[in-house]
């Protein structure tokens, strides 16, 4: 639960930071003018600093909660290809957000502004690997996880089942190179995924114990109605 709530005051962290260093500017997308972005650049760079430190701190409570539930699932006895599907989402999710905050620590860089080469590509690789890029393979954690421990009575079935709409919604974020429109899923995928990670850290077992609580509850659930 630590690890979870470390990771979303991280998150919140970066989001108020960037809102209080750079109040009313909002950040400039790939598909407007490189002049904007630039301009904001020169304004704003300690914003950008600052949002891109949070943005790397919270890989690293990402990285040991990915870790953590798959070591989970694994000591509760789940062998199963959605367990390995989390790992390799996680992963993978985690070296885009750092990839994502370094391009972004990039452009609050002295001198950067004198190539509008160099700050178009660092405001597409930056905004790529910590939109679609981050979130479409963190669909792949939220669906191994949710598919591995709801079908093993691990986690309750309303938690596996926001699981799976979120994942849904990170895998559509995808769409988003094809039309600019799909990036309303990532958000979805990045901050509704939140609430998910919080539900499990609180209702995936820690110990066996715990587990043959749960399967004993619902065994005589089963027997009462029938």
């Amino acid at each position: 639960m630590l690890v979870a709530l470390s990771y979303t005051v991280l998150v919140i962290g970066g989001i108020a930071g960037g809102l209080l260093l750079a109040p009313r500017a909002a950040f400039p997308m790939p598909y407007q003018p490189v002049e904007r972005e630039i301009a904001y650049v020169v304004a704003y760079p300690m914003g950008i600093r600052v949002g891109s430190f949070f943005q790397l701190a919270s890989a690293m409570p990402l990285a040991v909660f990915v870790a953590a539930v798959v070591s989970r699932l694994r000591f509760l006895g789940v062998r199963a290809a959605g367990e390995l599907i989390a790992l390799c989402g996680g992963v993978a999710a985690v070296v885009m957000l750092i990839v994502s905050a370094l391009a972004g620590w990039s452009l609050s860089t002295p001198g950067i502004t004198e190539s509008a080469g160099a700050v178009r590509a660092l405001q597409l690789i930056g905004f790529s690997a910590g939109g679609p890029g981050f979130v479409a393979p963190l669909g792949l954690f939220f669906a191994g996880v949710s598919l591995s421990a709801g079908l093993s009575r691990l986690i309750p079935r309303w938690l596996m089942g926001l699981g799976l709409v979120v994942a849904v919604c990170s895998e559509l974020s995808t769409l988003m190179l094809l039309t600019w429109t799909a990036s309303i899923f990532i958000p979805v995928g990045r901050f509704i995924g939140i609430v998910w990670m919080i539900g499990i850290a609180a209702k995936l077992p820690k110990a066996l114990a715990s587990l043959e609580s749960i399967v004993e509850r619902q065994s005589v659930g089963g027997q009462g109605a029938n």
